[in-house]
């Protein structure tokens, strides 16, 4: 049995013709950008978009078609000059690297002009975000009364928040 689809109207919200083709015209670097979940991720990766477009003198959507490797080679040197943290400009790089991989996806450019572009080596995390001990982490899990839903709860969300190592927002 085959379905056959419906040609007529179909009722609730739609959007204008103007609507549709607006859309549809809407270039692949912006649909990157909206597709981003991480309100965190969507803030750090704009500036480092921005901090590209303002180096390479890049000014609407489409120029990021005309990038070449050179242009990514500058950039980093150019941040590795300014003394940025090995962390940022990878992941500034990242932020590029990713762009560029949509647009490859989408057709929209040939080539990645970020890929095999050497990043700075991973720093010691030492001193930064400190991780925990067995015991520690125990002594986090055994602090909530066993006994009580509410610690039950409390216990439910610790284990979560230390086995996958998420975020308190991103939690919530």
């Amino acid at each position: 049995m085959t379905e056959q689809i419906s040609l007529q109207k179909p009722t609730g919200a739609l959007l204008t013709s103007e609507q549709f083709h607006r859309l549809a015209n809407v270039p692949p670097e912006a649909q990157w950008f909206a597709n981003l979940d991480s309100a965190q991720t969507r803030r750090a990766y704009q500036n480092d978009i921005r901090s590209f477009m303002a180096f390479v003198g890049i000014e609407k959507p489409e120029e990021f078609r005309s990038v070449a490797r050179g242009h990514v080679l500058a950039w980093r040197a150019d941040l590795e000059k300014r003394s940025l943290a090995g962390s940022t400009i990878r992941r500034k790089l990242a932020a590029l690297a990713s762009l560029y991989e949509y647009l490859c996806d989408c057709n929209a450019v040939t080539h990645n002009p970020v890929k095999g572009v050497k990043r700075p080596k991973v720093e010691s995390y030492e001193g930064k975000t400190p991780a925990l001990g067995d015991a520690q982490v125990r002594q986090l899990l055994d602090a909530p009364p066993a006994d009580t839903l509410k610690g039950k709860r409390d216990r439910a969300i610790l284990s979560v928040l230390l086995y996958h190592g998420l975020r308190r927002e991103e939690l919530t």
